[in-house]
């Protein structure tokens, strides 16, 4: 009997020994891309986690797709980035899950590229930076504008989105000190080859990445940026309001004062001096 119950517990020590490195590599499972949708574009195949290569249709192909949704299973950064041929070309997009251990990258290459056409729409249809927000809205008269970042962010990726699918204007990848606030200039090159100039002055907001992460993934989010301006901030509202508020007892004081204060010359009262011809 006594044998029989030495059996059974070596038995579990071993299994807790070979069962203990499956749970670790189980736990440390990688994070992976769980869906993901193109504005312009369709998936061709079914989207699985496991899964890297793709290709996509545009609906419209001498547009740019744009990233329109995404899921992540795990806990990662995605970045969004162009492909392009030795013409500088769109070819497909690049999809990155950037997380501790490492990275995985999914590939979408376009089923129905866009012929090449010589023309000079140089312009961008939008700005992509992970957790980043440009302001004011991109549109097609301003070329300057500014990028809010979090305090803490460290790692910029940015990606410019040309109008015309046969534009380029290349992606932009900082390093940077939690206290730098660089200018970054981008040059969008048309067909052409004429030029657009756009510069971004980064400014950072007193939030975190994990805050502006966390509303992000709320679904009423429209913003990180409202309510951390200067002038919307509540110590400056209150400044002008008290400034203004005391501005106005002073008037009103300096009114009442001269009106109520006696005046030392009477007009009635003859002069005392004579005038001399």
């Amino acid at each position: 009997m006594r044998r029989k119950i030495s059996v059974v517990l070596m038995c579990a020590v071993y299994c807790c020994i070979f069962a203990a490195p499956f749970q670790c590599m189980a736990s440390e499972t990688s994070p992976s891309l769980a869906s993901i949708s193109f504005k312009n574009a369709v998936i061709n195949e079914k989207f699985t986690p496991d899964v890297q290569e793709y290709t996509i249709t545009l609906d419209d192909n001498q547009e740019s797709p744009t990233l329109e949704s995404y899921k992540i299973n795990g806990t990662a950064d995605i970045f969004v980035n162009y492909t392009y041929n030795d013409a500088n070309h769109q070819t497909g997009i690049t999809a990155t899950l950037q997380y501790d251990k490492g990275s995985m990258i999914y590939n979408f290459i376009y089923s129905n590229p866009a012929v090449n056409s010589d023309n000079s729409d140089n312009i961008l249809s939008s700005i992509f930076c992970t957790y980043g927000e440009i302001s004011p809205q991109l549109n097609n008269e301003d070329t300057s504008y500014k990028l809010y970042i979090p305090s803490d962010l460290t790692h910029l990726t940015i990606t410019p989105v040309t109008r015309d699918v046969n534009a380029y204007c290349p992606p932009v990848e900082l390093i940077l000190d939690d206290n730098q606030t660089p200018k970054i200039t981008l040059y969008s090159t048309a067909a052409n080859g004429s030029k657009r100039e756009y510069s971004l002055n980064i400014k950072r907001v007193a939030k975190t990445t994990s805050q502006v992460k966390a509303e992000m993934e709320r679904p009423d989010f429209t913003s990180f940026v409202e309510g951390t301006r200067l002038y919307q901030r509540p110590e400056f509202i209150i400044t002008v309001c008290a400034v203004a508020g005391g501005a106005a007892v002073v008037w009103a004081l300096f009114a009442i004062t001269r009106r109520v204060a006696v005046n030392p010359y009477d007009k009635d009262e003859k002069p005392f001096y004579t005038p001399v011809d």
